[in-house]
């Protein structure tokens, strides 16, 4: 019957090479289907933590942008605090940042 159809017999590194990939297809399939069935909260329902606005308006918008998704990038609140946080960045008047005290430079040997 074999030899009608055209089959081998598998040596057994075959065997187990199927074996194991269909144990791995078993494995990734049951984790779709729980992350599928899991309960995630949607993009409507994550809140901005209080102490993000608090701090920075500039901030709790680009939290609110983060749950708009690929919307984001078109809105134009989105853009404008966008705008703000490079006019900020870029800002000719701006100053550096403090030196850290904790951050001591190491001292450089005469050369």
């Amino acid at each position: 019957m074999r030899r009608l159809l055209g089959l081998r017999r598998m040596d057994s590194s075959t065997s187990k090479k199927l074996i194991a990939l269909i144990v791995i297809g078993v494995i990734l399939a049951g984790a779709a289907a729980w992350m599928a069935t899991t309960d995630r909260p949607s993009s409507a329902e994550r809140l901005v933590p209080d102490s993000i606005g608090a701090a920075d308006p500039l901030q709790a918008e680009f939290a609110r942008c983060q749950g708009l998704g690929e919307a984001g990038a078109h809105d134009p609140a989105c853009l404008a605090a966008w705008a703000e946080n490079r006019r900020r960045f870029l800002a000719p008047d701006r100053r550096p940042a403090a030196p850290n005290p904790a951050v001591m430079p190491m001292p450089t040997e005469g050369r």
